[in-house]
């Protein structure tokens, strides 16, 4: 857990929404060792990757099939403390893209996402909170790109618009506009 809580420590929050979940972070990754995996049932570490094309116009997008609805891709943790390894596996297993830039150094962004209670390979899974990092990349928008049929059941390059638009509900209405918007004052989507 020391390398999760490090790399969360050296994160400087940049909003309110940060500094509150960044406290809650690490209270959770000291206090509870199983928030790496899945037995914690209450909250548990998911790592997500922002992944923008070059010209920063759009970004790489799943439709879940669990949440009915256009995300980022990325997922839990499964015990490992390395949230960037965790973020680009997760692409890979999600769009089949391999040929990641990491944008900037570190986590680009920590957000609480709620999770509604439902059932996943025929078991219960009470509701909980991710405790997502995110890490933002570029890549070609021209790679390949495939569906992982397990989990999603398509995947696009969106626009930041279209992918903010198409969330009606929950924490990702707050996340998602966050992330557009500090990418636009890191390069005013210069090219």
């Amino acid at each position: 857990m020391e390398k999760a809580i490090k790399s969360i420590e050296e994160f400087t929050p940049q909003c309110e929404q940060e500094h509150v979940d960044k406290k809650l972070f690490l209270e959770i990754a000291k206090s509870a060792p199983n928030s790496l995996t899945r037995e914690n049932l209450l909250a548990h570490f998911t790592a997500s990757a922002w992944v923008m094309n070059k010209t920063k116009t759009h970004v790489l997008c799943v439709f879940h099939k669990q949440h009915n609805k256009w995300v980022w891709p990325g997922g839990h943790c499964d015990g490992e403390q390395d949230f960037l390894r965790v973020a680009i596996k997760e692409v890979y297993e999600e769009t089949g893209l391999e040929n990641l830039a990491l944008y900037k150094e570190g986590i680009f962004s920590l957000e609480t996402m709620s999770v509604a209670s439902h059932f996943k390979k025929g078991k219960y899974v009470p509701s909980h909170v991710h405790l997502n990092v995110t890490y933002v990349f570029i890549a070609d928008d021209k790679c390949a790109i495939k569906i992982a049929e397990s989990e999603n059941c398509d995947v696009a390059w969106k626009t930041f618009d279209e992918l903010i638009q198409s969330q009606k509900w929950g924490s990702a209405m707050i996340v998602y506009p966050k992330i557009a918007n500090r990418i636009k004052q890191y390069v005013n989507f210069a090219p």
